[in-house]
């Protein structure tokens, strides 16, 4: 209710009787109504009781009546008529709305009524005797309980006490005396009191029908709203009974439950969902514990026609936990885009076999349950021979049909994989009856030994295998793969066509791991260490916009030590860290000298869930003076593996202090569609195995064009990894893909050569380069830059 100018004292009653524009915003018309409804309703009691107060004078006065009695009576009957009309008019009506002077009748009739008794008690009051008694009496209740009952209408009880009040006190100086008079005044003094708490009570009734009216407003602005809701939103809201049935219903729920066959009549909601849906447990656990859930998804229905449901709810209220309140959202679209992304990041595009990435997960899962196994790593002997003799479309055929066979040897839970180019695995599960995994991985060599026919073409190819045992000896993935594919080289070397397993002769590998762990600490010391600079281009102007920083390490007498090897037996011994702080030092410090340019730096999962990584990268950052948006942090899609809302959180941090945030190698794991809604990275890295492949798949077409669409629409921008030749790079620049990198742009440089290069640039010789053909040491050959550690 909106204020007066006078809302919140005493005076706020009498707003009633005004008819100010501000007093108008109070609806008084409407307050009025209610108000004069109010004393009217207790007209019949009070007129009731004046009658028989009159009564009871006309008794203790006696016969004969004296002319005034008569005349007072006859005043009395016309009042207490007056009363009785107003009452009879008024209980059939419903009005809304009462004007002022409506009020202002109801001041009148009360003044006259307190004019008749406090006539009364001036006359008869000094003449003593019994009627003197009584009427003190009488007229001692009316000044209470009338003023409290005319208390909504606070000038009709100002002007019924205050009569009667007068008439007490002329009745006093009529009798004389001093103590009369103290009597007068002690009476004014109650009057007042009972006229102090009427228009306490005007002023409470008034505050209590604006809470409400408050309510009922908001009421209806959120029945309107959730009207609103129910009739246009892509959610719907439910509501269920102490039975469990459906009791709210919109034309959105309609929608959803004919959408899978289902009318609503009389459906009992956590029944019908045990019936329809394979996930309903978690639902009707939190339902018999009387727990709120949120974003709980369901399959309702199976096959083609099912529909994915996300629902969230909560009892109505403590009272009744029975009745539950809640919201359901069709996410069936997107359930099947995200399926549709994670089919494409989880299988080869070419051959339909699961990728790296699939087997690397049921890999760890094997080891986690210490599963026995082997690991069978396969690789195509002539391959290349066929893509340089026949063409790719040719070779594409080959590995097609190379995965048909594959599929052929497949046991129980055993996983097929392509892990790209000729490269295949099998993950092979033992279980009782399973052939010797030397035999099955002889019977498929002989098997892909044979020939294979392409249209009128009759190719040959061959593979070689490696082999290694999958038991509790093994204490990381990385071992299995090590192990698995020191045995596949060994088998090339010795001639090809063959099996070989892992052994302790072919731990040669293994005993560099340890020389490289134990040479770390020593060579950070030394300052071995140092940073390489990739730059990135825009794919239009081929002009540099941006450098990611890779990390080398050239060792007195291990030599060149690959990042895959270092950065992963940095990560075993805990020195991750140091080295990543390292290398963001070093960036910050190159960012200050490259103007204009974003320096990107590799984030390893173990650095981000550091707990004060945060503080150290500003620290860095303040330490070396340089823009946070001069640098650009990169995360692969693994830092969401084991804690995503912490992953998650800690990114936000980051973007906080105003450093940039991209997402590497995307596209060969799984992004959740809710993981790039919950942190919008600055950049997408699209993956150099589905740029490398453009040429020889289709599918990676589709691929790359599907994230750049979507990076779009998320506002991210876009980077093709790998481009290696002139192929690629038309074909990523006709899907809009924002930056390139790689051989073709330039292979990673130190800074010194880096700021050459960026001179040469400027000058228009990178250009120049790409069309005339002026770096020959890329040509024909396929290079693989392998990132930084940090």
């Amino acid at each position: 209710m909106a204020r007066s100018a006078c809302d919140g004292d005493w005076r706020t009653g009498f707003c009633l009787y005004a008819g100010t524009p501000a007093n108008e915003e109070m609806d008084c018309g409407r307050l009025r109504a209610a108000h004069l409804d109010q004393v009217v309703r207790l007209s019949p009691a009070l007129m009731a009781l004046n009658v028989l107060s009159a009564g009871l004078v006309c008794l203790v006065h006696g016969l004969p009546w004296t002319p005034v009695m008569t005349g007072w009576l006859l005043a009395l009957g016309g009042v207490v008529f007056l009363g009785m009309r107003a009452w009879w008019l008024w209980r059939r009506r419903e009005v809304e709305r009462v004007s002022v002077r409506t009020f202002h009748h109801g001041t009148k009739h009360s003044a006259l009524l307190g004019a008749v008794w406090g006539a009364a008690a001036a006359i008869w009051v000094p003449e003593g005797g019994g009627l003197q008694m009584l009427l003190a009496a009488f007229i001692t209740g009316m000044v209470g309980a009338g003023g409290i009952a005319l208390a909504p209408m606070p000038w009709s009880s100002v002007s019924y006490v205050g009569t009667i009040t007068l008439g007490v006190v002329v009745a006093m100086f009529r009798i004389g005396g001093w103590v009369n008079g103290l009597i007068a005044l002690l009476f004014i003094g109650y009057a007042l009191v009972v006229l102090g708490a009427a228009f306490t009570n005007c002023r409470q009734m008034l505050a209590l029908r604006g809470s409400r009216d408050e309510v009922d407003r908001q009421r209806e602005v959120v029945s309107l709203l959730l009207r609103d809701f129910e009739d246009n939103a892509s959610d719907a809201l439910w509501e269920t009974n102490r039975e469990g049935v459906l009791i709210r219903r919109s034309p959105r729920l309609e929608a959803l439950f004919q959408a899978v066959g289902q009318p609503l009549d009389q459906v009992r909601f956590p029944h019908w969902l045990k019936e329809h849906s394979p996930e309903a447990a978690a639902l009707l656990a939190a339902w018999a514990l009387r727990r709120p859930f949120r974003d709980l998804k369901l399959q309702i229905g199976r096959g083609e026609g099912a529909r994915w449901w996300q629902i969230s709810a909560r009892p109505v209220s403590e009272a009744e936990p029975q009745r539950w309140r809640g919201v359901i959202s069709d996410i069936s679209d997107a359930h099947r885009f995200e399926d549709q992304l994670r089919q494409q990041a989880e299988q080869d595009a070419l051959t339909g076999l699961p990728n790296r990435r699939s087997l690397l997960r049921a890999a760890q899962t094997a080891l986690l349950q210490n599963q026995h196994g082997w690991m069978l790593s396969i690789d195509l002997d002539h391959f290349k021979l066929i893509n340089d003799t026949s063409g790719h479309s040719v070779g594409d055929e080959v590995l097609r049909e190379v995965a048909r066979r594959l599929r052929k040897h497949v046991q129980g839970h055993d996983l097929p994989a392509r892990l790209g180019g000729d490269e295949f695995a099998l993950l092979c599960l033992s279980a009782p009856g399973d052939a010797p995994p030397l035999d099955r991985a002889r019977a498929l060599i002989g098997d892909l030994s044979s020939a294979i026919h392409v249209g009128a073409k009759r190719l040959h190819v061959g593979a070689s295998v490696g082999l290694s045992r999958l038991d509790t000896s093994i204490r990381s993935l990385e071992e299995l793969l090590i192990n698995a594919d020191l045995a596949l080289y060994d088998a090339k070397r010795v001639g090809r066509g063959r099996a070989v397993v892992y052994g302790p002769a072919l731990g040669d590998a293994s005993r560099r791991l340890s020389q490289i762990e134990l040479a770390l600490r020593g060579a950070f010391k030394a300052g071995q260490f140092h940073l390489h600079f990739q730059p990135k281009v825009d794919a239009k102007t081929m002009r540099p916009v941006a450098v990611e920083a890779l990390m080398r390490w050239n060792h007195p007498k291990l030599g060149t030590v690959a990042p895959g090897e270092f950065i992963s037996a940095a990560e075993r011994c805990g020195m991750i860290h140091e080295l990543g702080q390292l290398a963001l030092r070093e960036a910050a410090l190159a960012a200050k000298q490259l103007d204009g340019l974003v320096v990107a730096v590799n984030v390893s999962p173990l650095q981000l869930m550091e707990s004060d990584f945060t503080s150290i990268v500003a620290g860095i950052l303040k330490e070396v003076g340089v823009e946070p948006a001069r640098i650009e942090l990169e995360v692969t899609e693994s830092v969401m593996l084991d804690d995503a809302r912490e992953a998650l959180r800690r990114l936000h941090a980051l973007r906080e202090l105003g450093v940039r945030v991209a997402l590497d190698d995307f596209g060969t794991g799984y992004s959740s569609l809710a993981y790039l809604r919950s942190f919008p990275f600055d950049t997408l890295k699209i993956d150099r195995s589905f740029v490398q492949s453009l040429g020889e798949q289709a599918n990676s077409h589709a691929i790359i064009d599907t994230i750049v669409q979507m990076a779009r629409a998320l506002g991210m921008r876009t980077v093709a990894e790998g481009v290696e030749g002139d192929i690629e790079l038309a074909a990523v620049r006709a899907m809009h893909c924002d930056e390139v990198q790689g051989y073709l742009v330039s292979r990673p440089l130190s800074l010194g050569s880096l700021k050459s290069w960026l001179d040469g640039q400027h000058e228009g010789l990178i250009t120049d380069s790409i069309d005339s053909r002026l770096h020959p040491w890329w040509q024909g050959t396929v290079h693989s830059s392998l990132p930084g550690p940090v």
